[in-house]
């Protein structure tokens, strides 16, 4: 079935245009993110939540031209303060280690971070330190507090200094150094995954649906030819290969993908929690909401399979399957060749029963043929067939079955044949 493809969508605004528009959604937003923060650093720390979030909205504005919609920055600001709020908690902790040592006093260092946070900041003080944070400076009263604390600071490691070599701390800190620059990369990467699945569920994203025994071909953007199986569903979002957009769709049923240009930006395919990544390469997927894995075969370059803390590069020629519960398997051969070769022209289905295959003549033939006799629907058969030739696929049960196929009034249906079996009265048989 052709299909016209919808025009290109024009871009949407960027979010966080200027410092008042910041401030607006600051004021806005304060109140549910420190919240957030609160619930995250626990009642020990939990004064220093104006703070975190402060340092997180400060982070938004830096990277303000990726924002465009309040979903996206929600999803910023949200991995953002978790990242920030476990940062804090970590830098009390390794304050009470240093102080439990004699340094600087009994416990000096928490009861100086107590007293840093012991007032709440107001909106108004929290947005006060942004701003001046944002002009390369501070208000007097956090400049003064910023001082001491430096003064504090320079005192501590001067005393650490004589009791240990420097040289270990200073391994300490690249180690740590490496761990926070991981943490930062992965939070942004899960904010962004957040913000793709955001776009692919938002109202005014782009559908193409099939139904029975239909295919169609839509071409994206990007180039990218997407061939869409029968009883199937491709969403796009809006904002598809668009400058601060997203290069991802989602995918309900079977699609071949022929991903012709290789972006910088790799181009995703999704479908539950399983994300299929790739830079130019030709494959094919197949999960129907009824099946409870999805089925990849690459048929050019590599496609890298992330599902959950499961990763799996999965080379040319070879395919994998992910469960609902994000495990990785190689499938069988049968399974494979099922979900692969409809992309080629052929529909395979070996190694099932009757049960099974009546619903995949109606998927891929629109043959909606039925069984009076309930015992055969336990009959093993096979289907090998060219995809536009239901009459080939109906030779396939009946022989593969011990099967044949009549009617019974106006209704398609499969009877037994074994020898001394008769015909059921009204029935004939024609093609």
């Amino acid at each position: 079935m052709p299909v016209t493809n919808q025009p290109t969508d024009q871009p949407y605004g960027q979010l966080i245009a200027d410092q008042q528009t910041l401030e607006r959604l600051f004021r806005a937003n304060f109140t549910k993110w420190v919240a957030e923060a609160k619930r995250r650093l626990g009642s020990d720390a939990e004064a220093a939540a104006p703070r975190v979030v402060s340092k997180a909205f400060h982070l938004a504005w830096q990277d303000r031209k990726r924002f465009h919609s309040q979903d996206e920055l929600d999803a910023f600001l949200g991995a953002n303060i978790q990242h920030q709020s476990a940062r804090e908690l970590s830098r009390r902790a390794s304050a009470h280690r240093f102080g439990s040592h004699g340094v600087g006093g009994e416990h000096e260092a928490d009861h100086k971070a107590a007293a840093h946070d012991h007032a709440e900041m107001t909106v108004d003080e929290a947005w006060d330190r942004l701003e001046h944070t944002l002009k390369g400076g501070a208000p007097e009263a956090y400049r003064a507090r910023a001082s001491t604390a430096r003064h504090e600071a320079a005192e501590h490691v001067a005393a650490l200094a004589k009791e240990r070599n420097w040289k270990p701390m200073a391994a300490i800190g690249v180690v740590g150094l490496l761990i926070a620059s991981a943490a930062v990369w992965w939070i942004n990467k899960a904010g962004e995954s957040r913000a793709v699945d955001h776009a692919l569920a938002a109202a005014d994203v782009r559908k193409y649906q099939t139904s029975y025994g239909q295919q169609v071909n839509v071409t994206l953007d990007d180039s990218t030819i997407v061939r869409l199986g029968p009883e199937s569903e491709l969403t796009i979002p809006k904002k598809f290969g668009m400058t601060g957009g997203y290069r991802a769709v989602k995918i309900d049923g079977t699609a071949s993908f022929n991903v012709t240009r290789a972006l910088k930006q790799p181009f995703e395919v999704r479908n539950g929690t399983t994300i299929l990544s790739v830079t130019g390469t030709e494959f094919t997927v197949r999960r129907y909401k009824d099946e409870h894995r999805f089925l990849l075969f690459v048929k050019q370059g590599t496609v890298n399979v992330i599902s959950g803390e499961q990763r799996r590069a999965v080379p040319e020629g070879t395919g994998l399957a992910v469960t609902d519960a994000g495990e990785m398997t190689v499938p069988s051969t049968e399974d494979l060749d099922e979900a692969r070769t409809w992309a080629d022209g052929n529909v395979t289905i070996v190694g099932h029963d009757l049960l099974y295959v009546l619903p995949q003549l109606k998927r891929w033939y629109g043959l909606d043929i039925h069984t009076p006799d309930q015992k055969l629907l336990a009959r093993k058969v096979f289907v090998r067939a060219a995809i536009n030739s239901p009459k080939e696929a109906i030779t396939s049960v009946e022989q593969s079955g011990g099967l044949k196929f009549t009617y019974i009034g106006e209704n398609m249906a499969f009877q037994d044949t074994i020898p001394g079996t008769r015909t059921k009265a009204g029935a004939t048989k024609r093609r």
